[in-house]
């Protein structure tokens, strides 16, 4: 796409209303509405939304990823490009737009239909475009010198049995959560797999981690998820964790939220860039330890944060490991020796750490050494 390309006047917040996306498939933009949760400033909700597609070539051990947050309070786009180079660190850039919009694309005739994704395409003059449809994808950006063009088919949605439910199960449907995400998998066009996220709501939460991984042939896949929500001014919940893992061998979902589920031994060292949890279910026991170099950590990333304001999200690695061990036991492991089932090891994976978690350790750190 040229720059200088003729955009139609509209807003981003105006052309997703226009668009009509009804249902609601999470995939699809939501169509903002006034939330009366939020009383204290009236505002559109959701007020941000974000698509992320993470590509991996782990035999040329490259990866890359675009990351397109649109903020509908401030109507206002930004694309983040993120690499891994051969010295093995993490780069980003990014720009930001109020010249985007997006427009429903295919036949819109079965709208009130929404178990599946009607698609849509998002679009801004001089920076590129990215297609969404229920099986496959289309990203093509341009940003300071850098171009990235990525098709993808094949969808493995995060529940096989119904692309609407993402990790978060039941509580995705819970509006007083400030964030939501659902989750897929696809094949890229070409060498690699693409592993695709999408989050929406008021803003970020807090002290969050995140980790991601595919196995060379994508028979094994993992993503886990942590963080502390805010609820109102005063109330901050402990860590929620959400972890998804997938082998030939086993297929989980853990989720603090799920009854008879626990997270344990949980290390969370964004300076020494580590993160390891244990997770305890009804019938399995998924034990997992990532980490990366620190200095393969990108440059910060933005995102809505603090109601209309933009300021710096999080770091990812696009060169992390991940280890996992999963155990067979009974019920909530009582009276039986746990049995290893499984073992997977991740590499060209990402982990990435909130700015918050890292502002916080590295204010510990200076503290205890103070001179």
């Amino acid at each position: 796409m040229a720059k200088g390309e003729e955009e139609s006047s509209s807003s981003v917040l105006e052309s997703v209303e226009e668009a009509e996306f009804s249902g609601q498939h999470p995939w699809d933009p939501h169509k903002p509405s006034f939330s009366r949760l939020l009383p204290e400033r009236i505002r559109p909700y959701p007020s941000f939304e974000g698509w992320y597609t993470r590509l991996v070539d782990e035999p040329r051990q490259f990866s890359a990823g675009v990351i397109m947050a649109t903020n509908y309070a401030t109507q206002e786009s930004q694309v983040t490009l993120l690499f891994s180079d051969s010295s093995r660190s993490t780069h980003a850039v990014a720009v930001k737009t109020k010249d985007a919009k997006f427009s429903t694309i295919g036949d819109l005739s079965g709208a009130d239909n929404d178990d599946e994704p009607k698609g849509f395409q998002w679009e801004a003059a001089g920076i590129g475009k990215i297609v969404m449809k229920p099986n496959e994808s289309e990203v093509e950006v341009r940003l300071n010198g850098y171009d990235l063009r990525v098709e993808t088919s094949g969808t493995v949605p995060w529940d096989s049995g119904n692309s609407k439910k993402g990790p978060e199960g039941w509580a995705g449907k819970v509006p007083l959560f400030p964030c939501h995400c659902s989750d897929k998998n696809m094949v890229v066009h070409g060498d690699g797999f693409a592993h695709q996220e999408k989050n929406w709501g008021e803003t970020f939460p807090a002290g969050h981690v995140w980790l991601q991984g595919m196995s060379r042939d994508n028979s094994s896949q993992i993503v886990c998820s942590g963080a502390r929500f805010k609820l109102g001014k005063l109330l901050e919940t402990p860590y929620v964790f959400s972890l998804g893992y997938r082998s030939a061998n086993c297929k989980l979902d853990l989720r603090t939220n799920n009854l008879g589920t626990i997270f344990k031994d949980v290390q969370l060292s964004p300076l020494e860039a580590k993160f390891a949890l244990t997770g305890v279910g009804p019938s399995h026991t998924i034990k997992i330890l990532c980490y990366a170099s620190p200095v393969s950590f990108s440059e910060q990333i933005l995102a809505p944060i603090g109601k209309l304001e933009w300021k710096p999200a999080c770091r990812e690695s696009f060169v992390a490991t991940i280890e996992v061990e999963v155990f067979e036991h009974a019920v909530w492991g009582v009276a039986n020796e746990d049995k290893l089932v499984d073992s997977q090891m991740f590499r060209c994976a990402a982990l990435e750490f909130g700015e918050d978690l890292l502002e916080d350790a590295l204010q510990q750190q200076d503290q205890s050494n103070p001179n």
